[in-house]
């Protein structure tokens, strides 16, 4: 067993529905307390159980403490979610920067609104299921109306639908039940950005950044699309802060992150364009065509193109036009005119 202090690391939300149901989970905590943990538990039952919503609710916590601690702690939560009727609760160990564990405790029992949600969770990633998926969600949401995660997860589905507006409501009610979870910022974030409303996506993924942990991917997505807004709104300066921190972040190849590093250093490289830092912004754009090509392509072209752009500022005359010529050669017809219009000056 280890004996070195590790940072564990807890946040989520459990909603058990009715005062008699809070009232057992208190009874269990009690008795779980007195006849098995003992001083094991890193939560007080009046830190964390709430009354007024009979939930179990953990803000953002980090603790340093032992593997014993850790084991007790999420085994007695699990325990707890089993009464719940929705909600869940992350939590992370941490040894020395490394990451040890990673659990997302959250009910499984034979009620109907857990089931349900479950099994439309489960559907939301089948091609064909979507119709299913949404049934189901509905389901959960009709048997407990405060249900976020069923809300968060119906948005996601209307998304790929392309009911937009529809997401729309079924991420604000996500948000409105428990404005702690980042997921429904992002999806807000991604509506937005498709009316252009540049300034509103900006707030919704600064949200989803603010909620999330930097362990987590969706804290890197947010950051992206955060930057991605900030420069459609033209603030230059600010876009390319968000995307030199997302440039600056390893990400596994796991990692829905790791194939967006192309799309990051391309929208990077404009910014510094747009704040006439041509040598940064050739950096960057050496970077793209470094990266391999992944999720929200940016062609080879593109990149070509771009960076012909920044060598021309600088003043390399012979690359830029090569770059130019290859991109012309892939299709690029803003190249092409480019070549032609330069040559002539």
């Amino acid at each position: 067993m280890n004996t070195q202090p590790l940072k564990l690391i807890f946040k989520g939300r459990l909603e058990f529905g009715s005062q008699r149901t809070f009232e057992m989970v208190l009874r269990h905590w009690q008795n779980r307390l007195e006849t098995y943990y003992k001083t094991d538990i890193l939560f007080k039952a009046e830190e964390v159980l709430v009354e007024d919503d009979f939930s179990l609710t953990i803000p953002q916590q980090k603790i340093m403490n032992s593997e014993k601690a850790w084991r007790s702690t999420t085994a007695l939560l699990e325990e707890l979610a089993q009464f719940a009727v929705a909600g869940n609760i992350w939590a992370w160990c941490i040894e020395d920067g490394r990451l040890l564990s990673t659990l997302n405790i959250e009910p499984d029992s034979d009620k109907v609104a857990v089931q349900e949600y479950l099994r439309g969770r489960n559907l939301v990633g089948q091609k064909g299921k979507e119709l299913e998926a949404t049934e189901a969600l509905s389901r959960a949401i009709d048997k407990y109306e405060r249900h976020a995660l069923a809300y968060e997860r119906r948005g996601y589905v209307n998304y790929k639908l392309t009911n937009y507006n529809d997401a729309l409501h079924d991420f604000s009610k996500s948000i409105r039940f428990n404005p702690n979870n980042p997921e429904p910022y992002y999806g807000c974030g991604k509506i937005k950005m498709l009316k252009n409303d540049w300034e509103g996506a900006v707030a919704d993924f600064d949200q989803a950044v603010k909620r999330s942990l930097a362990l987590q991917p969706l804290h890197w997505l947010a950051r992206l699309k955060k930057g991605e807004s900030l420069f459609h709104a033209k603030k230059y300066q600010e876009a390319a802060y968000e995307l030199r921190l997302y440039l600056k972040r390893e990400f596994q190849e796991s990692d829905p992150n790791h194939p967006r590093r192309r799309r990051a250093s391309y929208l990077l490289g404009k910014a510094l364009l747009a704040l006439n830092d041509a040598p940064a912004a050739l950096e960057a754009f050496d970077l793209t065509l470094a990266n391999p090509s992944g999720l929200e392509l940016v062609p080879d072209a593109e990149g070509l193109l771009q960076r012909a752009i920044a060598k021309r500022q600088i003043g390399d005359i012979t690359e830029y036009t090569h770059d130019l010529q290859e991109a012309a050669k892939m299709g690029s017809t803003e190249a092409a005119r480019l070549l032609e219009e330069w040559e002539v000056a």
